[in-house]
């Protein structure tokens, strides 16, 4: 079978959903598209936060709300309130569910499952060539979201974030109230992982219900099964010796910035010869900000951009690159963890303790004003600061230990 069309997503997850939804907005004016996704079905893998009140569309898929939250550490613990920019979530089976059925109501837009890419990805006389079991499909524009496309470990700098942010959690049901349901734990810092950054993040439903996860900052991506003894050690900890249940799973990892480069990850030489007619999109291309990992208002903010490119005729759009002061500052705030991961929890304390949290919801959101920057910077002790900017301009500067891989 063949099968022609204007554009061809590779991969139908967060990425190639929001751009599909976007496009089904335009009826009979968006391009003939077709998502090509390896799973089978789509099952409730995923959960996505973001900070809300700031404006997006985006918050419409939210299934769950909190208006306080919580920093713990070894020293001491706080409870903000964010009524003006709560903390949202939105699951991945509501969100999947969404996506399919706008998509498969389009005449435009067509999603195929089971559709696993095989051989090589080629361009002949203006138009991309991609093979699946099913069939080949050609089309002048490619949008490749698939998280595999990029190698988690690679030589390049530009393809090597700094530091890999990885989780594995759980639902909980437990025996007795054990849970605030209107304030999200942020960051539990009671457990260690040796020249890591662990804590515990927690998502509570109800006075007993809970998505717990145990959360790491370090310099590789890090497998389910070497998460399990610190998710273990943490929930029980937490429990505080309440019986519970356990429930569904899910892992995952998001790249926490490169080396070289802070925003959109760059395409490499071999990636087509950067055709602007092949784009790069997705949690692993720029969908990811770098200092927190959070991504899901920003894919959907470029896939509505995407879209809009789209159905005016001109190439799909990447992800943009962030303002050159947040890549400094994110760059900057990288370095320092990857050097001091020891001074994390009171980094993080620090952080939201002295800085409202309307202003750290802007910066989160890619919205900071000039203000919130300088607020974020005041907040946080000057010295490993300052001897991460003088270590990359070579001067000396006490004493540094790098974690940086």
């Amino acid at each position: 079978m063949s099968c022609h069309s204007d554009l061809i997503v590779l991969g139908g997850g967060c990425a190639g959903l929001s751009l599909g939804m976007n496009l089904t907005k335009f009826g009979e004016n968006s391009p003939r598209t077709t998502i090509l996704e390896g799973r089978t079905h789509y099952t409730n893998d995923r959960t996505w936060c973001f900070w809300g009140g700031l404006g997006s569309d985006s918050e419409e898929f939210a299934t769950h709300r909190w208006e306080s939250f919580s920093i713990t550490t070894n020293k001491a613990g706080i409870t903000r309130h964010c009524e003006e920019t709560p903390y949202l979530m939105v699951s991945s089976k509501d969100f999947y569910q969404t996506a399919q059925r706008l998509i498969y109501e389009s005449p435009r837009i067509d999603l195929k499952l089971a559709s696993l890419i095989t051989g090589e990805i080629f361009k002949r006389k203006g138009l991309w060539y991609v093979s699946t079991p099913s069939g080949e499909y050609s089309a002048p524009w490619v949008v490749d979201t698939r998280p595999g496309s990029f190698p988690l470990v690679h030589h390049s700098a530009a393809s090597n974030p700094m530091l890999w942010q990885s989780f594995l959690g759980e639902e909980l049901t437990t025996e007795e109230d054990l849970f605030d349901p209107g304030c999200v734990e942020l960051m539990d810092f009671s457990g260690s992982l040796p020249e890591t950054i662990l804590f515990l993040y927690v998502l509570p439903f109800s006075k007993r219900e809970a998505l717990v996860e145990a959360t790491v900052f370090g310099p590789r991506p890090l497998r389910a099964e070497e998460l399990e003894e610190p998710l273990r050690s943490l929930t029980k900890n937490r429990l505080h010796g309440i019986q519970a249940l356990s429930g569904r799973r899910e892992h995952g990892i998001l790249p926490m910035g490169t080396k070289e480069t802070i925003g959109r990850m760059k395409q490499q030489a071999e990636d087509f010869g950067n055709d602007p007619s092949y784009v790069r999109a997705g949690l692993m291309a720029g969908g990811a900000r770098p200092s927190s990992g959070y991504a899901f208002q920003r894919i959907w903010k470029w896939s509505q951009e995407c879209a809009v490119s789209l159905i005016t005729g001109k190439p799909p759009k990447p992800h943009p690159h962030d303002h050159p002061l947040t890549r400094a500052m994110d760059a900057l705030f990288l370095r320092v963890l990857s050097s001091y991961p020891e001074l994390a929890p009171d980094l993080f304390f620090s952080l939201f303790a002295k800085v409202d949290p309307a202003r750290v919801a802007r910066f989160m959101n890619d919205q900071g004003t000039l203000s919130d920057c300088a607020a974020i910077m005041a907040s946080l002790p000057p010295t490993p600061f300052l001897q991460e900017i003088a270590t990359a301009a070579g001067l000396p500067f006490g004493k540094r230990k790098s974690h940086i891989p």
